[in-house]
């Protein structure tokens, strides 16, 4: 009986510090700082450079399209914490709700990470420098699918960060020169595959990888046209580019239907390979892609 009772005892003791240990990190983290952004790759980002310091409120959740994505009215509520909005710059999402989450939270700042890069027009087919390309539409906002931007990206994000958290200046300094050359390892090998590869023609569902294909001269051959599914006409003129360019590989992103890249796939023998540019992971799925590119 005492035996029990000295086991129930313990149990409940137990029980009460994984109470307060829990209590204690939900706490910690209401206590952080918070920043909010609107994708996944951008936490990625101010993590490298500032660590587990703050509390990342990311709005657009994976496996949702950033250009139609409507936040929730909890995520509405998360932005009155917030010090400061960190926009990817040129999301339809960021356009559509810019309005919206300014006013959940009025004192908070606003920052924008596109500033200094040069930004494409349209979502297009990208025929590397010299064939030129045809823009429509608005501007093609994935500017975080390229290491070259991704370094302007994160000069940005060290400045802002700075500005927000002058105290860890030395921090951001010292991570932000890391994550530097781990780009600068990630452009030479794109650059190299350029040079062995000459012309590299690669084909993706939707345009994901514009500034990727534009600063190393490959190509990007779409399967959606205008942010709409093809035509019949379309896809079997999509077919025949394929077949022509010997196209072996298909992107697909996580959130898009397969059904037409598995078509296009099954006439010209092809493979189908699902990549996901919003994955929390950057730095993994870069490389997952450009060993893909480099397989070909």
């Amino acid at each position: 009986m005492r035996l029990r009772t000295n086991m129930k005892y313990l149990i409940i003791v137990a029980l009460c510090g994984l109470m307060l240990t829990a209590c204690a990190h939900q706490k910690g983290d209401e206590e952080n700082p918070v920043v909010t952004v609107s994708i996944a790759p951008q936490k990625y980002f101010i993590q490298r450079l500032i660590g587990d310091s703050l509390s990342i409120n990311v709005m657009i959740p994976q496996g949702s399209d950033h250009a139609s994505y409507a936040p929730s009215a909890a995520q509405i509520k998360k932005l009155s914490r917030s010090l400061a909005y960190i926009q990817m710059g040129h999301l339809g999402f960021e356009a559509t709700w810019a309005k919206k989450l300014g006013g959940a939270n009025e004192q908070m700042r606003w920052y924008d990470l596109s500033e200094g890069i040069d930004m494409i027009q349209g979502e297009h087919d990208h025929h590397g420098h010299d064939e030129g390309h045809v823009c429509t539409g608005g501007i093609d906002p994935h500017t975080w699918t390229s290491p070259r931007e991704v370094k302007q990206i994160i000069k940005n994000l060290r400045n802002y960060l700075t500005e927000l958290f002058p105290q860890h200046r030395e921090l951001i300094n010292t991570n932000y020169e890391t994550f530097y050359n781990e780009l600068d390892a990630l452009d030479e090998r794109l650059s190299q595959l350029a040079d062995e590869q000459g012309h590299l023609s690669f084909m993706i569902f939707h345009p994901a990888y514009t500034y990727l294909a534009r600063a190393y001269g490959f190509e990007q051959m779409t399967i959606e046209h205008d942010g709409k599914t093809p035509s019949p006409a379309r896809l079997k003129n999509t077919i025949a580019a394929a077949r022509k360019k010997s196209i072996k590989t298909i992107y697909i992103q996580q959130e898009f239907d397969q059904a037409n890249a598995k078509v296009i796939a099954e006439e010209i023998g092809a493979e189908v390979v699902q990549v996901n540019p919003l994955s929390a992971n950057w730095k993994k799925e870069m490389e997952h892609f450009i060993s893909r590119l480099e397989q070909q």
